[in-house]
């Protein structure tokens, strides 16, 4: 199946994605807070992202747990005095960085393997559409605890749910 195929091109090439991606968020204006982690543990969250997303996607895990994962992500991010809109452009490019090395890699050799990654594309940008949902909730959580505040605007709406 075109899925697993997928899956496993991302897992066997997770170093060199990292890597690209790291020296992306290096060179972006965007992201610049990031310049000022050492560059393991920048390397290794990038890494993470993509080591669990076979998790993330294959064994389907719900919403919950994105969320518990997602809204702590938020909170550290707070903590480490990176920007809330460098945090979800980093996610952004590791997004990016992901279908550029699928697309540079001739994966797809069918208009039906190209239908199958359609849907496939569906899933993982839904997955990243939580993540930066559940990571701005973090954010503004730990930002309104800080300050003394009410809840963010996303917290707020979350909760009337």
């Amino acid at each position: 199946m075109i899925y697993s195929r997928l899956i496993k091109l991302i897992e066997d090439n997770a170093n060199e994605l990292t890597d690209r991606v790291y020296r992306d968020i290096l060179t972006q204006e965007e992201t610049k807070s990031y310049r000022t982690l050492p560059e393991n543990v920048v390397r290794d969250r990038i890494f993470d992202v993509y080591s669990r997303l076979d998790s993330w996607l294959v064994k389907e895990k719900h919403t919950g747990e994105v969320q518990r994962s997602y809204t702590d992500l938020g909170r550290k991010r707070f903590k480490e005095g990176i920007p809330l809109h460098e945090v979800i452009m980093a996610l952004m490019l590791i997004k990016r960085h992901l279908w550029l090395y699928v697309r540079e890699n001739h994966f797809f050799d069918s208009t039906y393997q190209c239908f199958q990654a359609l849907e496939m594309n569906n899933q993982v940008v839904l997955f990243f559409d939580r993540a930066v949902f559940f990571t701005i909730i973090g954010y503004e959580d730990a930002s309104s605890s800080s300050t003394g505040g009410g809840q963010g605007v996303f917290s707020r709406f979350l909760k009337k749910k």
